[in-house]
């Protein structure tokens, strides 16, 4: 047997080194490839399998979900992550549709496509509500709207002009296109872009990583007070990993706040038989959950097939499907190499 591991990402060598350290200590042959060179489906078709972590970048989301969907569909080789774990990675309006359709317990949420209909939604809705861009990590592009002002500005800003992710809370700094709603430094800032464009032909001026503006959707949450922290159980196979995010100080998110506890003492077991449910349902062969409650239930926020894979070896255990605990310290590459050389090997 031999998987083709995509290894020409610098972000996700962390578990492309693993992968291929598992792989080989498992008897396999790898092959490292690089999926955006220009033989890299001739390549493919030599590998029984084919293995791709690839972030949530605007780059990554255009090239590889492309290309492991036509190796997966048309080549007829099993990928990681495959189309029906990743199709909705970082697209949290995808997320909701999905999870809609799976029955999965989630926070109220409202997603317009038509400014009318998101302005008249402003008069009945009661504040404060959490709004969100469709993609995002580290509870980035995530804010809490105190009132009907606020959300008519973001409305008017995601349909009128767009919003670049990682412009707003703590990394507004990084705004290279400032969305604002003062009238005259907007029209300054677009001046100079029209200038530029003419002079140098640059226009807009895009950011090197964050270049693609979310645009003609809005996306808001019911806001769930009282959660002090999320948590976070991550499936891969017949595993559960389990732990807790508290808030950032004076703050109501989580995601990304470092402030961990992996006491599996403290994880709800409702959480984890949820998302064990929507996964076998889902057919995902990774995907992390992240859970907050509402009323004294757990409900499913937002989901992901990639993750920090330090935090899920920090958990130094996992549950099976029968939610017995196995002490034992693992890291999340390994468990997903385990899975796809057993699916390979019962396809082949």
């Amino acid at each position: 047997m031999t998987i083709g591991v995509h290894c020409g990402n610098e972000d996700s060598q962390s578990y492309s080194r693993k992968w291929i350290e598992k792989l080989q200590k498992s008897g396999i042959d790898v092959l490292c490839l690089n999926l955006l060179m220009p033989d890299a489906l001739e390549k493919a078709m030599k590998c029984d399998g084919i293995m791709c972590l690839w972030e949530h970048t605007p780059f990554d989301k255009q090239s590889a979900r492309m290309i492991l969907y036509v190796i997966e569909n048309y080549l007829h080789k099993p990928v990681f992550p495959d189309t029906a774990t990743a199709w909705h990675y970082d697209e949290k309006v995808a997320q909701y549709y999905l999870l809609s359709s799976l029955n999965a317990s989630m926070p109220e949420t409202w997603i317009f496509w038509d400014i009318e209909y998101a302005l008249k939604w402003t008069d009945s809705v009661q504040f404060p509500v959490v709004f969100k861009l469709s993609s995002g990590a580290g509870s980035s592009n995530v804010l809490k709207v105190k009132n009907k002002k606020h959300a008519i500005e973001l409305i008017n800003k995601s349909f009128r002009y767009g919003i670049f992710p990682y412009t707003m809370n703590e990394y507004k700094n990084q705004t290279i296109i400032p969305l604002t709603t003062n009238l005259m430094k907007q029209t300054i800032f677009r001046i100079k872009d029209s200038i530029s464009y003419i002079l140098f032909g640059d226009f807009p001026r895009l950011r090197p990583t964050w270049w693609k503006p979310e645009l003609g959707y809005i996306y808001f949450q019911e806001f769930l007070n009282n959660n002090q922290y999320d948590t976070r159980i991550s499936i891969i196979g017949n595993r559960a990993f389990g732990f807790r995010r508290f808030n950032r100080s004076e703050d109501f998110r989580a995601s990304g706040s470092g402030n961990i506890d992996y006491d599996p003492a403290k994880i709800d077991q409702r959480c984890i038989s949820e998302a064990f449910k929507l996964s076998k349902l889902g057919r995902f062969q990774s995907m992390a959950y992240d859970f907050l409650f509402k009323n004294d239930k757990p409900v499913v926020c937002e989901i992901s097939y990639a993750f920090a894979d330090w935090a899920v070896h920090n958990c130094h255990g996992f549950w099976d499907d029968t939610l017995t605990w196995h002490e034992t310290d693992i890291w999340p590459e390994d468990a997903q190499v385990e899975d796809f050389i057993s699916f390979v090997s019962n396809n082949k």
